[in-house]
């Protein structure tokens, strides 16, 4: 099984290119990088559970999950300053999940066991503490984000919303804790975006955009299958290869999003009425039953990896039922074509970087085609020369997390100018930047 099925069919799986790419380069210099093992300061040592951006000053926003933690570092790599810290009252963190950071330094949190916002200055102070409507739910849905985005246009926060397994835990807690009554958590799904607006004394969630989701079958489960945990987790999952739903939100409040196999990003008004869509002649491979071999073996392979390399000490995930594991992955469901898109980020000047899939179908790191704030397609970036910032930030600034083989991240700090032109054939005017500006930018 090990690596022989996938190294085998490695060079029959790649789905080939219609569109011509252009290639293109970065001129990529360091600035600095903080974190790693051998951190020499305690407050520059990470968790594995990252969220961050930058604000206009270059400042690099951090907020680490696990540890419930901010920290704020400046251009220099040095720490500006810690915000918040662990306890009960305002300004004081509970359970964190996501990060949103405002051009002029200000910083949100939702904090789900608080079932707040909690809204900071630009010099880390506590401004607002603003809570949900349903805050006798301390696991509401309407705060279980982990993706949102500043809407750097006024009070509010753009939310993905939460996907059939966390709402399914919210609602059997919510029931667990007397609720038994209440209908279903509110808030909108894990393909659909949603404003939470903190101006007033309560949050205000509010839909603006549904994403497509492929239709799929009624799971069918029996009474009896509905008390096990395991089958109904299994009933929510993904298939292989279903159509991700990737966005970011542009400096002006567009949205940019993929939704389908297909390569079609949609470029939505902040209302989330689709305006405009960037495509490019690239086609979703069909699935085949070669594929679908080897992408179970793959996974496979993964999973024995994981427990082979286990720490002596175990991990939670290597807990329960290694069989039952290996077993889901053998019958997962398959989507019927491989998605092209696999990632989207907004730079900081409103280009936008689309992330390709990788030359095998399960590979979500593939080479990133680069359009402009003009919505003109630059180039293509070869796959991991330098891969999917984490951030972009002001100046050409961008992060990028690397990672050891113990999942401790160093936050790499750097700073971008293309090397390549723009295609030639679309012309572009004396006024506009040529090819030094940062990739993306106007």
């Amino acid at each position: 099984m090990k690596r022989i099925a996938c190294q085998i069919l490695a060079t029959l799986l790649a789905a080939p290119a219609v569109a011509q790419d252009q290639a293109m380069t970065l001129d990529m210099a360091e600035v600095y990088r903080v974190g790693g093992v051998d951190a020499q300061e305690e407050w520059a040592f990470f968790g594995p559970g990252l969220r961050m951006s930058f604000d206009g000053a270059g400042n690099l926003v951090v907020l680490d999950v696990l540890d419930n933690r901010v920290v704020v570092i400046g251009p220099d790599g040095r720490l500006v300053r810690a915000v918040g810290r662990t306890g009960e009252g305002p300004g004081e963190f509970r359970q964190l999940m996501a990060l949103a950071v405002w051009r002029d330094g200000r910083i949100a949190v939702p904090d789900l066991r608080h079932a707040a916002i909690q809204v900071f200055s630009p010099e880390g102070d506590l401004e607002r503490f603003v809570r949900m409507d349903d805050e006798d739910k301390p696991l509401s849905s309407a705060l279980f984000h982990e993706e949102i985005r500043a809407d750097q246009r006024g009070e509010r926060i753009i939310a993905q919303g939460v996907g059939g397994v966390l709402v399914e835990m919210a609602n059997r807690r919510n029931r667990l804790m007397g609720h038994q009554d209440d209908e279903p958590s509110p808030g909108v799904d894990d393909r659909a975006l949603e404003t939470l607006d903190f101006s007033g004394d309560v949050v205000v969630s509010t839909p603006i955009l549904q994403g497509w989701r492929a239709p799929r079958p009624e799971p069918g489960l029996s009474p009896a299958d509905e008390e096990d945990w395991g089958k109904v987790v299994a009933s929510m999952e993904d298939r292989y290869f279903e159509p991700g739903f990737h966005w970011d939100v542009l400096p002006g409040g567009a949205i940019a999003y993929s939704d389908s196999s297909a390569y079609a990003i949609k470029l939505a008004s902040p209302d989330g009425s689709v305006t405009h869509v960037l495509r490019r002649a690239l086609s979703p491979q069909a699935l085949s039953q070669r594929i679908r071999r080897a992408t179970i073996a793959y996974h496979l392979e993964r999973l024995e990896e994981r427990y082979e390399n286990a720490p002596s000490t175990g991990l939670p995930f290597m807990a329960p039922d290694p069989e039952g594991r290996r077993r889901r992955i053998r019958e997962r469901g398959f989507y019927h074509e491989i998605p092209v898109v696999r990632g989207l980020k907004a730079t900081w000047d409103g280009g936008i970087w689309i992330q390709r899939r990788g030359e095998d179908p399960w590979d979500d790191e593939g080479p990133i085609d680069v359009f402009n704030a003009d919505r003109e397609y630059l180039g293509t970036l070869p796959a991991g020369d330098p891969g999917m910032p984490a951030a972009f930030g002001p100046d050409g600034l961008a992060v990028h997390l690397e990672r050891d083989e113990l999942d401790v991240p160093t936050l790499v700090v750097s700073r971008f100018t293309a090397s390549t032109p723009p295609p030639r054939s679309r012309r572009r005017s004396p006024s506009r930047r040529g090819a030094t500006a940062p990739p993306g930018a106007r």
